[in-house]
């Protein structure tokens, strides 16, 4: 290890210049030592330049204990999250409207991330509504999904929630599932024009709260999340609809003379929406990790989103996918020799898993034949074989998304390193993906 410092000028222009290739870490040697600074990487040693300190290091690979890197990276937020310029406009495609009486119209505005959407509508069940809504206009599967933060106590039963309606009017088929100022969460839902509306409670839902609603063909299906990553059922319904049909927010003050304001944060909408707060985690039979959104999954591949183009792994060295965090009361199936999918409740459905694609995974199972299940809300993994005890390693490299991989060697490259996983074989890994790597004690 040589160690230099100095107070010379040029000594500290030749360290601006090289730590424009750097980012700032500390490493960890293997007799003990820490130093600090900006790391850049040569042919496997590790380079600390820390101007403050007027220092300069190099650690070699075999001295090498540790290296971790300060985190400059920006959680990816979903529509809504971001900042915007302050209009208090909706973003298109929504508009916003009164649905059936009210004794004052209603408003919606959309400010620092949020729909704040304010109503004097006084009920939705009977055989006509009475709300203010946020809407837009979808066909076939749709999905819509938002955090809602605050609803005004302008009557215990004031609610805010998630609809699906056939049109405009306020005797329209619908599907709404809400959650109100103090009274637990409501699905509702009517079968036909002027009809009369069902409803089911959900007593244990209070503000704030997430809420999904999703129609896949007549199946209507509600759900909540405490954080946006762990998904419940609240309640699913088979109705007609027809195929070209309006979904957004909906406000229900019951006081005619009060407007209610309440927030609607996060808030997506589309035909299939991933899980933005978790993403997927692939576990190798190596043990290593793979984090990131899927595309799709065949006989022989997974298919990875990814900027650069199409990123594959091969299925056969996998042995789950996890598309939300797996509670320990669940985990057994991940554990055994079964293949099949676990999911949202605990239940796991047993079969061959036939693949994935548009946010379905499809499987094979003796009892139920061939059945389908959402992977963003109503699957918690995915199990296609037995974990195995571990192959040897001696190095893991953590990366900044999350992925973790075992490596039986490591070679430091000026612009990443170089590793051999177990299962995978020699892989590259840009510097600038690498969040920490260390050695096997």
């Amino acid at each position: 290890m040589i160690v230099r410092a100095g107070l010379a000028l040029g000594w500290l222009a030749v360290w601006t210049v090289a730590t424009t290739m750097a980012r700032e870490g500390y490493v960890e040697t293997r007799d003990g030592q820490v130093f600090e600074g900006h790391l850049r990487f040569e042919s496997n040693v590790v380079v600390v330049a820390n101007a403050e300190r007027l220092l300069r290091v190099e650690v070699a690979l075999t001295n090498l204990a540790g290296l971790t890197f300060l985190s400059t990276t920006e959680m990816e937020l979903p529509f809504g999250a971001g900042a915007l310029v302050e209009t208090g406009e909706l973003p298109r495609p929504w508009v916003h409207d009164d649905v059936g009486s009210v004794r004052r119209a209603g408003d919606a505005e959309f400010r620092r991330g949020a729909f704040r959407v304010r109503s004097a509508g006084t009920n939705t069940v009977g055989m006509a509504d009475s709300c203010h809504w946020v809407f837009q206009p979808m066909a076939d599967r749709g999905e819509v999904v938002a955090r809602i933060s605050k609803v005004q106590l302008t009557d215990p039963w004031a609610r805010a929630g998630l609809m699906m309606r056939e049109s405009l009017d306020a005797g329209s088929r619908s599907v709404f599932v809400s959650v109100s100022a103090a009274r637990g969460g409501v699905f509702q839902w009517r079968e036909s024009f002027n009809g009369e509306t069902e409803v089911s409670m959900d007593r244990a839902s209070s503000v704030p709260t997430w809420l999904k609603i999703k129609r896949d063909g007549d199946v209507f299906t509600a759900l909540k999340s405490r954080n946006g990553m762990q998904w419940t059922l609240v309640d699913r319904v088979t109705m007609r609809m027809s195929k070209d049909y309006y979904a957004g927010l909906a406000v229900v003050s019951v006081r005619g003379d009060r407007l209610n304001e309440s927030v609607f944060e996060y808030v997506e909408a589309g035909a299939s929406l991933r899980n933005r707060w978790f993403k997927p985690q692939v576990e190798l039979l190596s043990g290593s990790s793979r984090v990131g959104y899927l595309t799709a999954m065949d006989d022989s591949t997974i298919y990875f989103e990814n900027a650069l183009g199409r990123e594959v792994l091969s299925r056969s060295s996998v042995v789950n996918i996890r598309f939300q965090p797996v509670p320990s009361r669940h985990s057994a199936p991940l554990n055994q020799q079964r293949a099949g999918v676990l999911l949202a409740g605990g239940e796991f459905v047993e079969g061959d898993c036939r693949g994935i694609d548009h946010g379905r995974v499809t499987v094979s199972s003796v009892p139920l034949g061939l059945v389908q299940y959402d992977v963003n809300s109503e699957v918690l993994a995915v199990v296609l074989r037995k974990r195995v005890a571990s192959d040897g390693y001696s190095y893991e490299v953590k990366l900044n998304d999350g992925s973790s991989w075992r490596s039986r060697e490591l070679e430091i490259e000026r612009l990443g390193v170089v590793i051999r996983e177990p299962r995978l074989g020699r892989k590259f890994i840009p510097l600038h993906e690498i969040a920490e790597f260390r050695r096997r004690s």
